[in-house]
């Protein structure tokens, strides 16, 4: 039986996770389970699946929740809690903090478990090179939660297995469903409102992710990710807006073929290949063939998603570029779903910094907080001034 521990556990991939965990109880036992401050779910979680350690990173709601817990259950509260808490050793820590606030426990926690099934994007497009080294060092295998990644991740580990990567790869292509936004024209976004923005058509997901479909903010990080995860050229990973999210990822090779990685939209496909791997366990949804359906394919509009060009041109830079295009991107939808800016002032946020911050390497985890804050104070600056 693996020992898993869930950081975010109450979010949405973290319940997602919880959900293929418990039809699974005699493979996987969860030790411990991680939140900001939703102790409401936090403590239902407790009751199903009775963990020895819990971590609340609200002190406020640390300590009240610490008056509900039995006395066997070792509770880690606040900032150095949560950076205790990923010291406890595991077979697999399921990392689910949204934010850049999932790298300092993910740097330690690698360090303590042999996989991790990861689903922050942030970690990887703000320290991917400083992530990745550390798995190396510890010898930790980190697997992608992320449904195109990890549709790539399949992809490419069927490829290599059967010999047909080698010299034959050309190409690899992400897919986009462009968000609740994606047949609104680039006028028409001006005048949007948050319940627009939020009515993702095909995935359920947490507000900031929603609000990164409908910029392809989210997009971006993910050719980024892919970059880090399998080594692939910049040049060499494509996008293309597919609606329905049902083909995740595609492999191109030389003599044109295609491989597809093909399943309705449901995160506990991706969760559950990267708890089981590399077996496999029947999860989600399946594809029903006795009706009909279609799939289309688009290319990528640029003048209407100019967020993409800017945080590729910030990785390409190799700086510090993409840690202050994350931290503005992160302080401007918190002031767009406060209701302080207006959805395309995103975009001006992101512009504005990016034409400012003054370039410099990152060669450490001090360097990545160290930008991150000065980019949320200078995006603040510049949206209270709007």
């Amino acid at each position: 039986m693996k020992k898993i521990i869930v950081f975010g556990s109450t979010g949405s991939v973290g319940q997602n996770a919880l959900k293929v965990i418990g039809k699974n109880k005699g493979k996987f036992k969860v030790t411990g389970l991680c939140t900001n401050k939703n102790i409401k779910v936090l403590l239902s979680q407790i009751k199903e699946f009775s963990p020895s350690y819990v971590c609340v990173r609200d002190q406020a709601q640390a300590d009240k929740i610490g008056k509900s817990l039995e006395k066997r259950i070792r509770l880690f509260k606040g900032e150095k809690g949560l950076e205790e808490f990923a010291a406890l050793e595991s077979d697999i820590s399921l990392m689910a903090i949204s934010g850049i606030s999932c790298l300092k426990p993910l740097l330690i926690n690698i360090k303590y478990a042999k996989r991790i099934a990861l689903a922050n994007k942030e970690s990887i497009v703000a320290a991917g090179s400083l992530v990745f080294k550390e798995a190396k060092k510890f010898h930790t295998e980190i697997l992608p939660i992320d449904s195109e990644i990890n549709a790539l991740f399949q992809l490419i580990n069927i490829s290599k297995n059967g010999k047909c990567m080698n010299g034959n790869f050309r190409k690899v292509y992400l897919t986009a469903s462009g968000g609740a936004l994606v047949d609104y024209t680039k006028k028409e976004l001006a005048n949007v409102g948050i319940k627009q923005v939020l009515a993702h058509p095909t995935w359920k997901m947490g507000k900031r992710i929603t609000v990164d479909s409908a910029t392809l903010v989210n997009k971006a990080f993910e050719v980024i990710e892919t970059h880090y995860f399998f080594g692939i050229p910049f040049k060499d990973i494509g996008i293309t807006i597919h609606k329905e999210s049902a083909v995740h990822a595609l492999v191109e090779f030389k003599d044109n073929t295609l491989l597809a990685c093909i399943y309705p939209p449901d995160m506990r496909k991706p969760i559950s290949f990267a708890l089981h791997y590399p077996q496999r366990f029947n999860s989600g949804k399946r594809l029903d063939f006795s009706n009909s359906f279609s799939y289309s394919f688009s290319p990528i509009n640029y003048d209407k998603y100019p967020l993409i060009e800017i945080v590729l041109g910030a990785a390409k830079r190799k700086d510090n570029g993409l840690v202050v295009l994350n931290a503005c991107d992160e302080v401007a939808i918190d002031y767009f779903l406060g209701q302080r800016i207006k959805f395309t002032d995103i975009y001006k946020a992101m512009a504005h910094i990016y034409s400012k911050y003054p370039r410099h390497k990152v060669k450490n985890i001090n360097d990545v907080f160290f930008w991150d804050n000065w980019a949320r104070i200078k995006t603040k600056d510049y949206l209270n001034r709007l």
